[in-house]
């Protein structure tokens, strides 16, 4: 019972409540509930650290990018974060709980100036080349002379794509 893998789902409330888990929601999959749970000790152990703050994110499958005010220059005791969300998505109640949960665990004297949300997507992406060439020949009889023959060939190809999404309130 006491054990986050083995307990029964409908126990993990209560074993949630007796860990002093800050956050609970019951639209939580079953994978999420028991890491929140299991991780609850160690941020508690750990909290007002990034780790504590990339502990509360990691159960929702997200990957986090922490960037402290004395790596951009910015205003001392601030920070930014960068989430990549995978191809799962973000809803904004999941955007809400996400800014709860890393207000709890982070630093009290550090403030969040930002949160950006990044999504990467993989698949195919065909590329094709074609090239017509032709050419037109007159032969004429041989004749003795220097013939001299020049010319220019430039080649060149290039993609630019940029994507910009833009998730406001």
């Amino acid at each position: 019972m006491w054990n986050p893998a083995t307990c029964p789902v409908s126990f993990l409330p209560y074993l949630a409540w007796a860990f002093s888990v800050d956050r609970w929601d019951e639209g939580w999959t079953e994978s999420v509930k028991r890491q929140v749970v299991k991780d609850a000790f160690y941020i508690h152990q750990h909290k007002g650290t990034t780790s504590a703050v990339r502990r509360v994110v990691e159960p929702f499958g997200f990957l986090i990018r922490i960037i402290e005010w004395w790596q951009t220059g910015e205003t001392p005791g601030t920070f930014r974060l960068d989430i990549g969300v995978q191809d799962q998505g973000i809803t904004e109640d999941t955007y809400l709980e996400l800014e709860r949960l890393i207000s709890d665990a982070k630093p009290c004297s550090r403030h969040m100036t930002g949160m950006s949300i990044n999504m990467q997507t993989s698949g195919p992406y065909w590329v094709g080349a074609a090239s017509y060439l032709g050419e037109e020949i007159t032969v004429y009889p041989y004749i003795n002379e220097t013939i001299v023959s020049g010319g220019t060939a430039y080649e060149g190809g290039a993609v630019h794509v940029i994507d910009t999404m833009r998730v406001n309130p």
